[in-house]
């Protein structure tokens, strides 16, 4: 089975997008699928190398992005067997090969904040156009595929559900160098340790999160928290001055994988307020490193960590303050979530993920013949 995976997302810094490409290439590779990348003239794929070993560069601008998932994803190499689009696109036309495209939310559609920009408006009326082309969507959780149902009903019988994967540095974790580094490097001093990963726009919830952290830092007397965001976002800053917590959060760009899992291992509890997410890869990791978790109630989230972490109605300020409070001074609490939190996560190995992909693709090539 030869397999084509559009890889012309992977930039100089590292998303949701960027690591499920690299854990997907991974997961296919050892399971002798063989795997090749598009959208990169360097794209010689090496699963064992950040990155997949693809030089760094920035993202494409927008008129490189829509004349590639246009035009230029159809340059499929002689004797590929299946496409995958790992992002919402597809070419305005049918294939002559299968393809298969992942969903990995459908927020342009339903969070009307996502809906305000002329040029975004566009672009996903011309994807939702384009994606009836596709043999078949890939929807990272049961939430999602709910979502896509809602707003794309005419395509619910092409959707398959395949959880996402957390890439296996997150279960093997780093040396303690390694965390030793990052904790002088950030100045990290204080105990309990809190620890977010991931963006800053209005639906991941950071404000509450930091206004909710000043009364837990009170009623410990100490600690701190550290906010691993896409880069300094003025607006978190304010809040952060606002609550008067200069000297408590630690606001830090998204870091290499390695000191991303180094700050897990140094952290006490993971916290993750978003108000919608269609999968929440970041609580994913933290189940894998055993960090005890505190996250939104949202539907993907709640299906990711099942009964292995504290779930919090994302916009209610008081249960923050006391969920956070409860686990930070609860050590058999805080050992119990960790404990089932490893349990959970032997589901999300790539390695068991990929062979889900593996029936996908045969299934959709099988459709073709």
């Amino acid at each position: 089975m030869n397999i084509a995976i559009d890889v012309s997302p992977m930039a100089e810094f590292r998303t949701g997008t960027e690591e499920y490409i690299e854990g997907l290439v991974w997961g296919l590779q050892r399971a002798g699928v063989s795997v090749v990348g598009l959208g990169r003239p360097d794209a010689v794929l090496l699963p064992d190398k950040p990155g997949l070993g693809l030089p760094p560069r920035p993202p494409l601008t927008p008129w490189k992005k829509w004349w590639w998932e246009t035009y230029g994803v159809r340059r499929v190499m002689p004797g590929t067997d299946c496409l995958h689009i790992p992002y919402l696109a597809h070419p305005p036309v049918k294939l002559a090969v299968p393809t298969v495209v992942t969903v990995h939310d459908v927020i342009p559609f339903i969070l009307p904040e996502y809906r305000h920009r002329v040029r975004e408006h566009a672009y996903f009326a011309q994807v939702r156009r384009h994606l009836p082309r596709a043999d078949a969507l890939v929807a990272i959780s049961e939430a999602t595929r709910r979502d896509i149902a809602a707003v794309m009903p005419e395509l619910t019988d092409r959707v398959t559900v395949i959880l996402n994967g957390v890439h296996p540095m997150y279960f093997q974790g780093t040396e303690v160098q390694t965390v030793d580094h990052i904790i002088r490097r950030l100045g990290l001093r204080r105990h309990p340790r809190f620890l977010y990963v991931g963006g800053y726009d209005e639906r991941k919830n950071v404000p509450l999160l930091i206004r909710a952290m000043r009364p837990v830092f009170e009623k410990l007397g100490d600690g701190e928290l550290i906010l691993v965001g896409a880069r300094n976002f003025l607006p978190v800053h304010r809040v952060i001055a606002d609550e008067k917590l200069q000297e408590r959060v630690i606001v830090t760009p998204y870091l290499a994988r390695e000191d991303i899992v180094a700050l897990y291992q140094a952290a006490d509890i993971f916290v993750f307020p978003s108000r919608y997410e269609g999968f929440g890869l970041p609580p994913a990791q933290a189940l894998a490193m055993g960090v005890p978790v505190v996250a939104g109630n949202t539907p993907a989230v709640a299906e990711v960590v099942e009964d292995s972490a504290v779930l919090v109605p994302p916009d209610a300020l008081d249960d923050w303050v006391e969920a956070l409070y409860q686990v930070a001074v609860s050590p058999a609490l805080a050992h119990k979530l960790a404990a089932q939190g490893r349990i959970r996560a032997e589901a999300l190995k790539w390695e068991a993920v990929a062979r889900a992909y593996q029936t996908l693709y045969q299934r959709v090539i099988q459709g073709r013949r």
